[in-house]
């Protein structure tokens, strides 16, 4: 009767230390998945922040371009003329460069390639606004440093002037999409650690 007990005593012991260790192990996991997690969130919450900074620095180098084009139109001095063509081409390659980073990725900024179907559609939607001041930038640059100076030069920055307040207001939706994107993404990250973390009290009442 007393083996009979002492056994039965020894197979509950046995029992509730494979459970004390199932639970060790499994709260173990939880916790090393949350700080994953945690620490994932926040190199993907650095991303948005720079990829919204980036976005917002876009609308101002548009107004920027277009206020050194008007500039450039009514110099008449040599060498003023050249300073501000040194200039525009910095604010154009600065320019096209975050336009690209923003639109296609970017590995050494942490901007990711793949996009929302309407990033995507944003995207497709203002390059050609993009391109035609790129065009039309390039196009009066080379008459002014060739001394070209005709009615054409006032096209362009017509072109340039129509465009720029196109791309501004689409630009405006793209930043405000990355902002949507952002919150949801916080949203479910706070509602995937909540989850976790009921997950782990419940298993520390079982």
């Amino acid at each position: 009767m007393r083996n009979s007990a002492a056994a039965s005593v020894d197979i509950s012991f046995k029992n509730l230390r494979r459970l004390y260790l199932f639970a060790l192990l499994t709260i173990a996991v939880t916790v090393l998945l949350s700080q994953l997690l945690i620490q994932y969130n926040l190199n993907s919450q650095l991303s948005d922040s720079r990829i919204i900074n980036i976005s917002g620095k876009q609308r101002m180098l548009s107004q920027k371009l277009t206020k050194e084009i008007l500039i450039l139109n009514f110099v008449t001095d040599t060498t003023k003329s050249k300073e501000e063509i040194i200039q525009i081409n910095k604010t154009i390659s600065l320019w096209k460069f975050n336009q690209n980073a923003l639109e296609n990725g970017n590995d050494s900024l942490g901007f990711p390639k793949e996009k929302s179907k309407a990033l995507a559609a944003l995207f497709k939607g203002i390059r050609p606004n993009f391109k035609a001041i790129i065009d039309a930038s390039a196009l009066f640059l080379e008459n002014k440093k060739t001394k070209k100076e005709s009615a054409e030069n006032q096209k362009l920055v017509q072109i340039i002037l129509k465009n720029e307040a196109v791309f501004l207001s689409k630009m405006n939706q793209i930043v405000g999409e990355y902002d949507k994107e952002a919150l949801k993404k916080v949203t479910l990250q706070s509602k995937t650690e909540y989850a976790i973390l009921l997950f782990t009290i419940l298993v520390l009442l079982l």
